[in-house]
């Protein structure tokens, strides 16, 4: 008892300070240069299959996110290109006209993978590049921003598509968040938070903000 009373204050003192510098403004800056070329968003899309995602595998194959879900986090996505100053792309309105076109082509053939469909729709809108967004998990959490049973959990990745040159990179953001005692590391995530337990909406809109700015966007 004795040892964690003379923890607990320093604890303490330390994530006040954390929560400090997580409230100060800081100005970031993306990690690669901009893609150069006309660039083409397409809005999230949620595989529920392996043969639907355009790397790795699925924890779980079947499980849909909730209803809503891929639309909350279009309109996330949408803001932080605003807030990154990206505004001259190819809408994921616009991009959807083409994945139904390519879908159409290739009704009554051989299921195709998810690399040739998404090379296909990008040289539907003919863009230089396009971006594809996928939500491969996501677990709510149980509980409140108090306390939880279950902290939410999300993956997402992101893939930008060189069509031109038929290559992809790929950057992945897993999170399951944690408490200040369970890892010191993240307790800047968790005070900029506000020490308290998030949705997996938060989580997605996180991974959304740091996935955009290592793409260069």
């Amino acid at each position: 008892m004795q040892r964690f009373s003379s923890i607990f204050p320093v604890v303490t003192v330390l994530f006040c300070m954390l929560l400090i510098a997580g409230c100060a403004p800081k100005m970031r800056s993306a990690a690669v240069p901009r893609p150069e070329g006309k660039l083409a968003v397409a809005g999230f899309s949620n595989p529920v299959y392996n043969w639907q995602i355009l790397a790795g595998y699925l924890a779980e194959e079947g499980h849909p996110v909730p209803d809503g879900t891929v639309e909350t986090l279009d309109a996330v996505l949408v803001d932080t290109l605003a807030r990154h100053q990206v505004f001259d792309y190819i809408t994921p309105a616009a991009v959807k006209q083409c994945e139904d076109v390519v879908v159409f082509e290739e009704s009554g053939l051989p299921k195709v993978s998810a690399w040739k469909y998404w090379l296909g729709v990008g040289k539907c809108i003919q863009a230089d590049y396009l971006l594809v967004p996928q939500i491969t998990y996501w677990r709510e959490r149980v509980g409140s921003d108090a306390g939880v049973q279950t902290p939410a959990s999300v993956a997402l990745d992101f893939y930008l598509i060189d069509v031109k040159n038929e290559r992809m990179t790929r950057s992945r953001y897993e999170e399951t968040q944690e408490s200040l005692l369970e890892n010191l590391f993240t307790a800047r995530k968790f005070a900029k938070r506000g020490g308290k337990w998030v949705t997996a909406t938060r989580l997605a809109s996180d991974g959304i903000e740091e996935k955009l700015m290592e793409l260069g966007l």
